[in-house]
């Protein structure tokens, strides 16, 4: 279903510059929004977080929509794509997962070419697994991981806390204990992510620049807290189911990502993943080394786009 007109038109004639078109799908809880750029073979771009939102891919979108259809989708719980109630029963990775069936079978699409970086990553691993007929291909970006594992969460935190200074770290402990006391001010939750952030930059020189283009539109904490509970209830692990799917897995990652282990064992559990790595790059290589990164990627998705 079509959001109005007049809408449509003020968002089309926002600061863009270029065409691009929004649209919804409507659905028990509300509506489900994503925006298309270009055309051609369509690829479903799914943004990280969980909770970020969907224009810190759009850079990406806008690169593939020179060859391809982009599809950049609004998650559930983000943008304007706000369920309702807004809760546990609605946030969740199954209702997730249904959401990017609604969207194929909405744009009347049998499968597709999946692309997703960071938690779109675990996202669009997880429907792989779960509806592997309707994924043509993977192209993944500095994945997540495949399974919710306390040694893992204990790596992630202490990967990042490394990258940061004594100063930094003293300020993440503080403000970590007032949101555990749920007691934290949404400045002071801003602080926190942003001050985190840091580690996921390989270059510090870049830090406003790199900022900028990661905090493009403001994140649910709502949505990221509703969805991180869920993986933990479900015990998420796809160690045996991703192997229901039989397509190609190509992964793009920065060399000095704090969270690279995750791609290591990735590739450990499926061998047959190919693995580019782009060096001087964090977790965001798109901003830190835009031109090869464009590069790597239309190279692997003009062969993941050949894929029946």
């Amino acid at each position: 279903m079509r959001i109005p007109v007049l809408l449509t038109m003020l968002l089309l004639c926002a600061s863009y510059g270029y065409s691009q078109q929004l649209d919804s799908i409507n659905y028990p809880n509300g509506y489900l929004y994503f925006h298309t750029y270009g055309s051609g073979t369509p690829v479903i771009i799914l943004s990280g977080g969980p909770g970020n939102s969907c224009l810190q891919q759009e850079e990406v979108a806008l690169t593939l929509s020179k060859k391809y259809r982009s599809i950049l989708l609004e998650q559930r719980g983000t943008g304007l794509s706000i369920p309702v109630p807004f809760d546990s029963t609605t946030i969740n990775l199954g209702e997730a997962m249904k959401d990017l069936r609604r969207l194929l079978e909405h744009l009347h699409l049998k499968k597709a070419v999946f692309y997703g970086h960071s938690w779109g990553a675990i996202l669009a691993m997880s429907f792989a697994a779960n509806y592997p007929d309707k994924v043509s291909a993977l192209v993944l970006v500095d994945p997540g991981y495949y399974k919710y594992s306390p040694e893992w969460m204990t790596t992630h935190m202490n990967n990042l806390r490394s990258r940061l200074s004594t100063a930094e770290v003293s300020l993440t402990d503080s403000l970590e204990k007032v949101m555990n006391a749920g007691k934290a001010t949404d400045e002071q939750m801003k602080r926190y992510f942003n001050t985190i952030r840091l580690s996921y930059i390989y270059n510090k020189s870049q830090i406003d620049s790199m900022l900028k283009k990661i905090n493009v539109a403001k994140s649910n904490l709502v949505m990221q807290q509703l969805m991180v509970s869920d993986l933990r209830r479900i015990h998420f692990d796809l160690t045996k189911k991703l192997d229901q799917y039989k397509g190609p897995v190509t992964i793009i990652a920065g060399k000095q990502d704090a969270l690279a282990f995750y791609t290591y064992e990735l590739k450990i559990l499926r061998p047959g993943i190919k693995l580019r790595w782009i060096e001087g790059a964090g977790h965001f290589p798109m901003f830190e080394q835009t031109p090869e990164f464009n590069k790597q990627l239309l190279e692997e998705m003009s062969i993941a786009t050949t894929y029946p």
